[in-house]
């Protein structure tokens, strides 16, 4: 009878001080995958970012809060409660998203935005469709044998449109930030813009 309880007893202690295959607390969240690890702005231009929770196996988990946006240089960069990154001014920056503690991070590097910028016209188009450009710099509008014009929407600041022409360079100086679409009337559908920023 004394074995019986013995053993009884030995049974009841190791399942009291066994451990369990369920977490015991903590995060299941590894780390924090961003959808970049770097990327380059002018200021005035927004980029998105996205970050992903990854347990240990490196799965998504898919019930994680939403991430914590910071930037840790808010005069280089700024980011939004969204993960919206802007440039600010020239400069290079970390910025990062925390999830459960979890910390993931983007370098930011904002460069100083050209004075002069191309625009050329392939087939029926305008390339780039976005030039960024500094404040009171030019943007020359080179056209080829088809003829074509730049018409630029009316607003604060817009340059005077340039008529319809062929095989020739023309400039226009941007004095004034803002974003400043453009169309050629003659073919619909060729729009471009130029982001004028600081």
């Amino acid at each position: 009878m004394k074995h019986k309880m013995l053993w009884v007893g030995l049974v009841a202690a190791v399942v009291a001080c066994g451990g369990s295959d369920e977490p015991t607390g903590g995060s299941r969240i590894a780390t924090v995958r961003m959808n970049a690890n770097a990327i380059s702005l002018f200021p005035g231009q927004t980029e998105q970012l996205a970050a992903t929770a990854l347990d240990a196996a490196g799965a998504t988990v898919s019930d994680a809060g939403a991430p914590t946006w910071r930037s840790g240089n808010t005069a280089v960069a700024t980011v939004t409660a969204a993960g919206l990154v802007s440039g600010v001014a020239a400069g290079q920056t970390d910025v990062t998203a925390t999830i459960d503690g979890r910390v993931g991070t983007t370098r930011v590097t904002v460069g100083a935005a050209p004075t002069t910028a191309l625009v050329s016209m392939p087939g029926l188009s305008f390339t780039p469709f976005t030039t960024t450009i500094k404040q009171g710099g030019a943007v020359t509008f080179e056209f080829p044998q088809v003829p074509h014009n730049v018409i630029f929407t009316p607003k604060t600041g817009v340059p005077a449109d340039i008529q319809v022409t062929s095989n020739v360079r023309i400039a226009r100086t941007f004095a004034t930030v803002g974003l400043f679409p453009f169309d050629c009337t003659l073919h619909p559908g060729m729009k471009g813009e130029v982001n004028v920023v600081p």
